[in-house]
């Protein structure tokens, strides 16, 4: 989704269940251990210093960066970690004063063993007893096992110089008699106030990892990015090692895509197969797919009304929908084994894996094949997947295509979302479904930008004095139709904050009426309607009346195309996914019978391999209508071919707009009034004026129609039967215009 509209969406906290998160604050904080029980796995600082020449253009470096990892018979491990960073800026000083790392409190344990500051001055300044603890990363109410060693440094100013060495040391297996870890040879710390994280230039970064020698270990190539791998026996032991110099800063910027090319993640595992974790998994919820008689009955009473297998998968949705509250339950767990399903079902909530194994239950007990399938979502990014190990961070549900079925992926851990669940987070992602069968990674099939549409139905339609108003309906699909329904259900403002929103698409107006549709519909998309009202913009009956519409006013409010980076400052490659479809429909009303139009201007059409735009006007009914059709296309260019993508889109948002006027025409004024006049009194003499306004307009087949309307309410009206001859006559039926003509004489008519 688009940076504009994220900025709107950030009213949603959008969680996925299976992260290693956080509980309250531990009563005894974790402190650094004594100085003579560590042993420091690098040189003194001062050592350190004497090889290392600062950038004075950086903000930060990290000097040296290096973890000790060792991996005994039972593959339960132990790492040590040490990191010094040059400070550099007052920015780096916010940013480096409070550290913050990461762990998972299920299966390991951490220990600070020291943090020191080497002032400018050149004084050592070692960190306070009480700055250091155990916290939850954020102050949501979920149970998690994801914790927080956060500790704050004293004396932090530019020119300092900071460093730590902290301990992990696993206290349980996730996967039995297996290891695996991932690791950013780079140094990822966050910044000041939650604002994202920076990664800054690294001098020196090693990581060895030492295992009995009949361990195979696998891991990914990083000599790519000038990572340098060797392999060496000692004994029983092998050691590996992955060290590197002069690691640039990586920029992170908007729009980057969630691969990890760009990074320097090492991931290592000692298992070969992913059907290894697929066997794991189904080890760990097969044994939970049970019921009790509560479910049976449930389960028997949706199967007399549920007769079709759609119908059934259907009926196992709304089931959870209305009946399990999606919350977090890792307590006592660790992220990957759920609880029973009845369970889930008695208990009245459950997290996404539990949620899964009760949806798994039923539909299997409705005699449809389904599996848990463990995704990796997007904020995750995807990992290099050609190394196995248990990264996952979300489990939903995939049914097979089977019959009177197509493949379907269903998430059920939304609240009241669109049937089936299948959210924008889910769309191209590695997804490992669970079951014994199961040998290699799938990828989540992706939408078709069609299926991520805003589309805007405009319509023109009151005139009151000098105001006009227009009623509008915006319909919804795919991630915009997610994220505003997500909106509509969680924001305490909903009524301003739309309001607001589509108050953006004409600012010049007052929206007047705003009501959601389908906010809680399981079956039926999220869309708006309302009405805008435009004042003081006409001057009255008898005055023109001018439109204006652009496609940016809808680009404006559903992409970030605005705020792109110029092409000096991009870096990144940048990315597009997925693509949209954004579209109008307007009915420019006709102000009244006696205004005709002019388009003074209409929009550009374009085509490339960016988007697509398509522009059509057309009279309609009396109106002009004007039907829009923008579609960007998913779209993956290199910083240097970012150039070419930016100045196509300044084209777009600079073309040319919409405006027509509706002039007030007398002639059309007198024709309306005469036709008026004729069909409510119905004499000749109103049917002769009205066919001789016609002649003069030249519509000759509607003023033959007026004359004989003349000739039939007075047949002894002689200027009847001369217009009559002359209406003949312009639609050459010359014969029976002499006829006519000769009539009227005969009548007295003075030809």
């Amino acid at each position: 989704m688009t940076k504009s509209i994220a900025v709107l969406f950030a009213l949603i906290v959008a969680t996925t269940c299976l992260q290693v998160s956080a509980e309250a604050p531990l009563p005894n904080p974790v402190s650094a251990t004594t100085a003579k029980n560590v042993v420091r796995i690098t040189p003194p600082l001062a050592n350190l210093l004497k090889q290392f020449k600062h950038d004075p253009n950086a903000e930060a470096e990290i000097i040296s960066r290096k973890t000790e990892i060792t991996i005994d018979e039972n593959f339960l491990s132990h790492s040590v970690s040490y990191v010094a960073i040059y400070i550099n800026s007052d920015e780096a000083v916010r940013d480096y004063s409070q550290i913050s790392i990461s762990f998972n409190s299920f299966y390991e344990d951490i220990n600070l063993e020291f943090a020191n500051v080497r002032t400018p001055e050149g004084d050592m300044d070692s960190i306070k007893p009480d700055a250091t603890q155990i916290q939850s990363p954020s102050d949501e109410n979920f149970y998690q096992d994801r914790k927080d060693l956060l500790f704050s440094l004293p004396n932090v100013r530019k020119g300092s110089v900071i460093e730590f060495q902290y301990r992990y040391t696993d206290t349980k297996k996730i996967v039995p008699n297996q290891w695996f870890d991932s690791f950013s040879m780079n140094w990822w710390e966050g910044r000041a106030a939650g604002q994202g994280s920076r990664s800054d230039a690294i001098s020196n970064t090693e990581l060895s990892i030492t295992a009995p020698k009949n361990v195979v270990l696998f891991s990914n190539d990083l000599n790519n990015i000038g990572i340098n791998y060797s392999r060496q026996e000692k004994g029983n032991q092998q050691i590996l090692s992955w060290k590197g110099k002069n690691l640039p800063k990586i920029v992170l910027q908007d729009s980057m895509p969630r691969d990890d090319r760009r990074s320097t993640q090492l991931r290592a595992s000692t298992m070969g197969s992913w059907q290894d974790i697929a066997k794991w998994a189904n080890q760990l919820s097969a044994p939970h797919v049970v019921t009790d008689a509560n479910l049976e009955k449930l389960i028997a009473d949706l199967s007399k009304k549920a007769t079709t297998p759609d119908a059934k998968v259907k009926a196992v949705y709304q089931t959870l929908q209305e009946k399990v509250r999606y919350v977090f339950a890792h307590v006592g767990r660790g992220g990957y084994e759920p609880h029973n399903a009845f369970e889930v079902l008695t208990n009245g909530y459950g997290d996404c894996k539990d949620q899964t194994i009760l949806a798994v239950t039923m539909l299997r007990k409705l005699g449809i094949k389904a599996d848990p399938a463990l995704v990796i979502t997007r904020s995750r990014g995807i990992p290099d997947m050609k190394i196995t190990s248990v990264s996952f961070d979300h489990m939903i549900v995939h049914i097979p295509a089977q019959a009177g079925l197509e493949e379907i992926w269903m998430d059920t851990s939304g609240d009241k979302g669109l049937f089936p669940g299948f959210s924008v987070g889910l769309e191209g992602q590695p997804s490992l479904i669970v079951n014994d069968a199961t040998e290699n990674i799938v990828t989540i099939p992706a939408l078709t930008n069609d299926k991520h549409f805003a589309h805007l139905d405009l319509v023109f339609d009151k005139f009151e004095g000098k105001n006009t108003e227009g009623s509008f309906t915006l319909k919804l699909g795919g991630e915009f139709e997610q994220r505003l329904r997500g909106i509509w259900q969680y924001s305490r403002e909903r009524d301003k904050s739309f309001r607001e929103m589509v108050g953006h698409i004409y600012s010049s107006a007052e929206v007047t009426k705003v009501t959601a549709n389908n906010a809680d519909s399981l079956w039926q998309s999220f869309n708006l309607n309302g009405q805008y009202k435009f004042n003081n913009v006409w001057s009255g009956p008898k005055e023109p009346l001018t439109y204006g519409f652009n496609i940016t006013q809808l680009i404006n409010l559903f992409t970030d195309f605005r705020g792109l980076d110029k092409p000096k400052d991009r870096i990144q490659e940048y990315e597009v996914d997925p693509g949209f479809t954004i579209s109008t429909h307007i009915v420019f009303g006709r102000p009244s019978a006696n205004h005709v139009v002019n388009v003074a201007s209409q929009g550009q059409n374009f085509d490339n391999e960016f988007f697509s735009l398509s522009q059509k006007g057309r009279e309609e009914n009396g109106n002009y209508v004007v039907d829009i059709k923008l579609i960007v296309k998913a779209t993956r260019i290199s910083a240097q071919e970012y150039a070419r993508y930016y100045e196509q889109i300044h084209q777009l948002l600079e073309a040319s707009e919409w405006t027509l006027v509706y002039s007030y025409d007398k002639n059309a004024a007198d024709l309306a009034s005469l036709k008026e006049a004729a069909a409510k009194t119905g004499k000749a003499e109103s049917f002769i004026a009205l066919a001789k306004l016609q002649i003069k307009n030249g519509t000759y087949d509607k003023a033959l129609e007026a004359a004989k309307q003349a000739v039939k309410s007075e047949p002894k009206n002689a200027e009847a039967y001369y217009v009559l001859g002359l209406a003949q006559g312009y639609n050459n039926l010359l014969y029976d215009s002499e006829k006519s003509f000769a009539k009227a004489e005969e009548l007295g008519f003075d030809l």
